[in-house]
Order: structure tokens, then sequence, then C-alpha cells
């Protein structure tokens, strides 16, 4: 065997090892809290899209130090933190779609365990987004009680109310529309999206400011 031809097949040999690797490391991995699907194994990669709860996914491949593992499922590949992922024996793959564009020029992100989100698409010239055909009422007690108003239409305010300021605390969504709120005004500081009723708004409860409304995937 010449010179080349050996170069070839080691070539060839070493493909396919490496390939046979890849498919002996892959496995299905749930997302334990709403996760962000970055474009690279890092927080300064740009955000592809997000992993609901218990959402499961293929990992592909992890980082040298195994804290940022490339994953997959039917509308999504990209990296995510591995400190998130908890490996399963199987189970399917959900479809979760990419977060909508054509948004308020925005650049908010929270990861904390409860959530993990990151928002910064801004509007696009001549693209009208959708608007909604559902609305979302906001609490001020948890459990959906106490005094109420309710928002749709591809409503926004980037200043709530005085008297809503900082003091809603449970959010019921009603048809074909999700919220995403925001601590600060002018949709700033930490946000996370509500695309379902949520009786108690948790870490965020008494700390919304500011909210956009979006038509849900």
């Amino acid at each position: 065997m010449n010179a080349r031809k050996f170069a070839t097949a080691a070539l060839l040999a070493i493909a396919t090892l490496m390939t046979s690797a890849g498919a002996a490391f892959a496995y299905d991995a749930a997302a334990t809290t709403a996760l962000n699907v970055r474009s690279g194994p890092g927080t300064n990669y740009r955000v592809v899209g997000v992993l609901e709860q218990n959402q499961v996914v293929q990992v592909l491949e992890c980082t040298p130090s195994n804290t940022w593992c490339r994953i997959q499922d039917r509308t999504i590949q990209g990296w995510a933190s591995s400190r998130y992922l908890q490996q399963v024996a199987g189970g399917s793959t959900p479809v979760r779609p990419t977060p909508p564009t054509g948004q308020p020029d925005v650049g908010i992100s929270i990861n904390t365990p409860n959530f993990s989100f990151e928002i910064g698409t801004g509007n696009r010239p001549g693209i009208t987004p959708p608007r909604p055909s559902g609305q979302i009422c906001f609490f001020e007690e948890y459990d959906y009680r106490g005094r109420s108003f309710c928002a749709s239409g591809g409503d926004s305010a980037r200043y709530i109310e005085r008297f809503w300021d900082n003091r809603i605390r449970s959010a019921r969504v009603e048809g074909n529309a999700e919220a995403t709120v925001c601590t600060d005004t002018n949709f700033s500081g930490r946000c996370a999206v509500i695309d379902r009723s949520v009786r108690n708004l948790g870490m965020l409860s008494d700390d919304i400011s500011s909210y956009w409304i979006s038509r849900a995937r």
C-alpha cells in the first residue's frame, strides 16, 4: 500500500471511529428548569431557543469540563448548561418552539434555578408580528384572587400603572397568548415568559414592572 492510500485509509478509520464514539455518547436528558439553548458553549453566545421544564432532548456531546452540552430535538439544536440537564433512561422529544421574533428591542436575561431566559430579538423593520387571539389576566393575589386586569391584542406596558407596579402575584392565560414580564420598567431587569396559567409567580411575585403580550406558539 503506497503512502497516499495508507493516509486515506487512516483518515476514513478515524472518521468512522469518531462517528461511532459520538453515537455511543448520545443519551436522552430532561431539562430540570426552563433553560436557554445557545449557539455555543457559554453565556456569551446568543440564545437560539428555550427548553421548558421536563422537556426531553438528546445530548450529543459535552465540553471537556462537562459544564456545557450540545443538545438537539426535532426543532432545535445548540448548547445548554449541563447543570440543568438530568439524564433519563428514555422518553420522547416534545416540540418547543424558539422565542418569537418581532418583540420590543430589549437585552435582558435571567438564569437562576427557577427561571432561565434571555430576550434580545428586537423589532424587524417591515414585519408586524401576528396579534394574539387570547388574553392574559394578572391578579394581585395568589390563586387568581383579588383585583385583576387583562391584556391582549399585542398590548404592552413599559411602565405598569402605579397601582399594579410590583403588585402582581398570579396570572391566568386564556387562549393563544403568552406574556413576557420583567422586574424593571422598559422591559429590563429579570424577565420570564408566562405561557400557561400560574397560581404563584414565585420569585416574580410583587416584582413585575413591565410586560408585553405576544402570540403563543
